[in-house]
């Protein structure tokens, strides 16, 4: 049996340098006295497309004859950075492929990812960029995290499709940052602030700063020391971290050869500010090792429920059903271990003490699910049947994770336990509005959550209610449900022809009275008033969800040239109208 070499090389990095499997790594401020150095942000401004610290691909896919071609950006011209990405499953954000990238300044990263001959997800890159572990071309994604009641066949599957996140965790200037305050250029102890910048040459920039094309260090001392665990910001200066700044961007296409079709996205970035739509400014130092060991404090580090090890408290994991109410399974669902984290609710802004404390990710995951929640998604559809049209709906929900998790150790099918992360001041998801299904195309158990009604409108001024249907093929609901966490809705398409081949989380939306060209609303629950027909009633207290995504249309027309068939596509940015409460 093939080994994973992903988890052959992070064991060769923790046994190297005999490393303790239980360390802890930290939430780190740069304590440099320079503004372009410190730690300064207190705000998120979240952008379709746009440059950040951190980005949110909504969808990749390798179902059929897809490829997904993926590249991120390093537009900062004077800094490395320290990357990390990881890839969710579209069921309930599992993670199931995940690696930190080191881009020097400049750079461009690109890879592939395809369907193996076992129907796994693969990465493919020939890309010379360093990466911890060294060697990830021809990987095949991790299925360790999925229920153990699915066959490898259902395993496999569930990698198939899915969204990404990308962090800035650390910037990698070119000169060491000073650690004893003894001053910079020959000057005497105290001149210099503690965490400027010296002339000694940072040897994490040296490996990773490609020369001639090529860096010169992917398997350099030290690259091998990033096995260690900074627990002070003087540790984290010294492996040549400084504090993260924003210059990412990332694009991909999904590629379909034998159809000759391709669909194009943009990622939407996160960028840490000084104030919410503000100049950028500097994140903490959020850099933990890409080994296996265990981590001693997680709940200071994510707010994910699976990973949490407090219940019954505020700051800990819930049922869901009533306040503080410890989980009836036991916690932590899953043994986190140091390469889970960052992830996007680790604490990224100034915190006004350090170490961070458990309430502090629930705080980012709250912000930041409030950034991205809207009471209602607006697009077109052209599903004209004269040019063979058709059109997909993605919609991502990629911060539902760090409220709801299942619990996979018990079989969903029969007994769907849930843990909640329950949020300072208002909560997104519970019990109340996320219902569990399972997929009978896939036989995964998949998390839904409620929407309000979906509306339809022709060309023509007509509107139409649409009927109830579920994300996924699952029984029928009482309101329309996202199962799943990147899903994709296929207009007017009964026998499953559809622009992106989703299968793990994919529904037909047929529209009323056979309308085939038009505009849709899918309202949630929000705080949205007096808006006309369509638009959400008042719904107070309302929240509204996190999503994201785009609309991708496909169509075919016979005329461009006599004896062949031209294929065309394009897509469309969802709009979204937000609450009308903070």
């Amino acid at each position: 049996m093939r080994k994973n070499l992903i988890a052959m090389s992070a064991a060769t990095l923790v046994a190297g340098l005999g490393l303790a499997g239980g360390a802890a790594a930290n939430v780190l401020p740069d304590n440099g006295v320079s503004t372009t150095t410190a730690t300064n942000a207190n705000a998120e401004t979240v952008q379709n497309g746009g440059i950040g610290h951190q980005l949110i691909v909504p969808y990749y896919n390798v179902q059929g004859g897809n490829a997904t071609l993926f590249n991120i950006v390093n537009t900062d011209l004077v800094n490395g950075k320290a990357v990390k990405v990881r890839f969710r499953g579209a069921s309930n954000s599992d993670d199931v492929f995940d690696f930190q990238l080191y881009l020097s300044p400049g750079d461009m990263w690109a890879t592939t990812l395809t369907k193996a001959a076992d129907g796994t997800a693969t990465l493919n890159t020939i890309d010379k960029s360093c990466t911890l572990p060294n060697l990830i071309n021809g990987q095949p994604f991790v299925t360790a995290r999925l229920p153990s009641f699915l066959t490898a066949t259902q395993k496999s599957q569930q990698t198939r499709e899915g969204y990404i996140e990308i962090f800035n965790m650390a910037d990698i200037p070119p000169v060491l940052a000073d650690v004893t305050g003894a001053g910079v250029l020959g000057a005497g102890p105290g001149v210099a602030p503690f965490g400027a910048p010296t002339v000694t040459a940072n040897p994490l920039f040296t490996a990773i700063k490609h020369v001639n094309g090529v860096p010169p260090g992917c398997g350099s001392a030290a690259m091998n020391a990033l096995a260690a665990d900074p627990a002070s910001t003087a540790a984290a200066y010294a492996l040549g971290f400084r504090s993260p700044s924003t210059g990412l961007f990332a694009n991909f296409t999904i590629i379909n050869v034998p159809k000759s079709g391709a669909e194009t996205g943009e990622a939407v970035s996160i960028a840490a500010t000084l104030a919410t739509n503000g100049p950028n400014a500097r994140g903490n130092i959020v850099f933990f090792p890409q080994v296996a060991g265990t981590n001693a404090t997680p709940d200071s580090f994510t707010a994910d429920p699976a990973l949490k090890t407090i219940a019954g408290t505020a700051t800990g994991v819930t049922t869901g059903t009533a306040a503080n109410t410890a989980y009836p399974g036991g916690v932590p669902l899953v043994a986190i271990s140091q390469f889970d984290l960052p992830d996007l609710s680790t604490p990224y802004l100034v915190l006004p003490a350090y170490p961070p404390a458990a309430t502090d990710p629930l705080a980012q995951a709250e912000n930041l699910t409030r950034s991205l929640a809207v009471v209602n998604v607006i697009n077109e559809f052209i599903t004209d049947p004269v040019i063979a049209a058709n059109t997909d709906w993605v919609l991502s929900l990629p911060t539902r994770r760090y409220s709801v998790a299942l619990d996979y150790r018990v079989n969903p099918v029969t007994n769907a336990q849930r843990a909640y992360s329950k949020f300072p001041n208002r909560d997104y998801f519970d019990a109340t509005n996320t219902p569990v299904a399972l997929s009978v195309a896939t036989g995964m158990p998949q998390i839904c959550v409620n929407t309000q009604s979906t509306v339809y409108f022709d060309r023509e001024e007509s509107t139409f209610v649409g009927s109830s249907f579920v994300i996924s093929p699952n029984p029928p609901a009482a309101v329309f449900s996202l199962c799943g966490e990147a899903n994709v809705l296929t207009f007017n398409s009964p026998f499953g022809a559809s622009v992106l081949g989703a299968e793990i989380s994919s529904a037909n939306a047929p529209v009323p009275n056979n309308v085939t060209v038009g505009w849709a609303i899918i309202n949630t629950p929000g705080l949205l008033t007096g808006l006309g027909a369509g638009f959400n009633a008042p719904s107070p207290g309302g929240n509204g969800l996190p999503i994201l995504g785009k609309a991708y249309v496909t169509a075919k027309n016979n005329a461009v040239l006599a004896g062949f068939t031209t294929n065309f596509g394009g897509s469309y940015e969802h709009r979204y109208q937000r609450p009308t409460a903070p």
